[in-house]
């Protein structure tokens, strides 16, 4: 393989703002025992599943505003951080971001030049700009993730990403016209050069990339 361009860019349009967590909610009904407001109080038939019964002889919805309604959660940095967040929630919510960021690095060939430094973009409406920028970490979190999972890079740790993304913001006038951009590039400070770890653990990495190339020479032979 040859070096990776000086500055590989990822576009990631109309990114996600909200994590669709169920396709429906079912119809919930009024029952024998349960709470009936006023307007039904009049009503006593119910069903043979013990279910209140209107004018119509149906059974009288208690949630008739979310049934058949997907429920959406926002995606919320701050609310992620708090720990307030069930686990299974956070699990949700991180692995659909992650699927959404591998659909754009699915075509990306892997990086061979490391350790790299990663820049971001967040191009959005203001809203009420009552957010902050910061709050907006979980999607380096899980573009970073994706970056492994995709095989792009080997690990997300400190021999390979050397600068961590954080957003520079941009408004814009639609909510359609979001994106967010990646710029990903080789961090060749002389320190990151010359330090005896970073020199040991590539140079090994070279050496199995070389080694790697041969055999499959070898094979090709």
């Amino acid at each position: 393989m040859g070096k990776q361009d000086s500055t590989r860019e990822i576009i990631i349009p109309q990114y996600l703002t909200h994590v669709q967590l169920t396709q429906g909610r079912r119809p919930k009904y009024y029952t024998k025992g349960s709470h009936i407001p006023k307007k039904y109080q009049s009503y006593k038939e119910y069903d043979a599943k013990g279910r209140l019964l209107g004018l119509d002889k149906k059974p009288i919805i208690a949630n008739p505003a979310s049934v058949n309604k997907p429920r959406i959660k926002k995606i919320n940095g701050q609310e992620l951080y708090s720990g307030n967040m069930p686990p299974h929630l956070r699990s949700k919510i991180v692995g659909v971001m992650k699927d959404h960021f591998l659909e754009h690095l699915r075509k990306c060939n892997p990086l061979v030049d490391f350790p790299i430094a990663i820049t971001a973009e967040l191009y959005t409406i203001p809203g009420a700009m009552n957010w902050d920028l910061d709050n907006q970490w979980i999607y380096h979190k899980c573009f970073q993730d994706a970056l492994v999972e995709a095989r792009i890079i080997p690990d997300d740790n400190i021999f390979y990403i050397t600068q961590a993304p954080a957003f520079s913001y941009t408004p814009v006038e639609r909510l359609e016209d979001r994106k967010l951009i990646y710029r990903i590039s080789k961090d060749d400070r002389q320190v990151l050069r010359e330090h005896p770890n970073y020199k040991a653990h590539f140079s090994s990495k070279q050496i199995l990339l070389e080694d790697s190339s041969a055999n499959r020479l070898l094979d090709i032979d």
